[in-house]
């Protein structure tokens, strides 16, 4: 299986036009959210525009605008608020971010689409393997059309997996990979990304979406909603778990 790593809406419009699977990673924090909304048997559905959130008919509307909540929506882009929050199964939840949600809109014509980042890296694995995907580009969303080193570590947590499970890397995914393996996760806590969530005392938050696999499920886009890709879902004992007793890897 060939792999590719792109940035960004341009990157996401280009896979899709080739015929390609996408992974959409924003790390800090859509594809966090959207995994822990999963995880709570929700379905999410991504818009680009604040005013479309508004205006869709939902249970729940989760946004934010400069990593800021967006003022009348129940959640912020939070993945520990809504893990901790009181979301039925079945609940219908929109969302809308500054980066994530534009990408998923770029990647549109796309079959299919997953969200996925560090939280989730191997359950997004698993089933790209198991469903036998031809070709698959992992797209980084970056800020504001500028690349992120948040997003291409946690789009090389994902092609670094899928090369052990027997996949060919393009050029630029190699040096997405080869960067993971030496970029420390201090120094992810560090960067602009970082600082801004930190200002605004999401901090906690930041942690939570640098924890490898602490939430196993695969989001995959079916009619305009992400759901559970795989057969079975993590039960939130699995999660809890994991963010309880995360794995750590290079975390000086």
């Amino acid at each position: 299986m060939p792999a590719a790593y792109a940035g960004g809406a341009s990157g996401a419009r280009t896979a899709a036009r080739a015929g390609s699977a996408i992974v959409v990673v924003d790390a800090f924090r859509a594809s966090a959210t959207i995994a822990v909304l999963v995880s709570k048997g929700a379905r999410v559905a991504p818009v680009a525009s604040i005013a479309e959130a508004a205006s869709t008919a939902a249970d729940f509307r989760v946004g934010e605008r400069g990593s800021a909540k967006v003022a009348g929506f129940d959640f912020g882009n939070s993945p520990t608020e809504v893990l901790e929050a009181d979301i039925p199964q079945g609940s219908t939840v929109v969302l809308s971010t500054t980066n994530g949600t534009r990408v998923i809109e770029a990647a549109g014509r796309a079959t299919p689409i997953f969200a996925g980042s560090f939280v989730n890296a191997t359950a997004i694995v698993d089933v790209i393997c198991k469903d036998l995907i031809e070709l698959v580009t992992v797209v980084g969303c970056g800020w504001e059309g500028h690349r992120s080193s948040e997003d291409e570590a946690a789009a090389g947590a994902i092609l670094h997996r899928l090369e052990v499970r027997g996949a060919r890397l393009d050029g630029r995914a190699r040096r997405v990979v080869n960067a993971y393996i030496s970029r420390s996760v201090g120094r992810l806590r560090s960067n602009s990304a970082a600082k801004r969530l930190k200002r605004l005392g999401y901090e906690r938050y930041l942690e939570f979406c640098l924890r490898e696999d602490a939430v196993p499920v695969a989001p995959r886009l079916i009619d305009g909603v992400f759901v559970e890709g795989r057969k079975k879902g993590a039960s939130m004992c699995e999660i809890s778990g994991h963010w309880a007793h995360p794995k750590s890897r290079n975390s000086s």
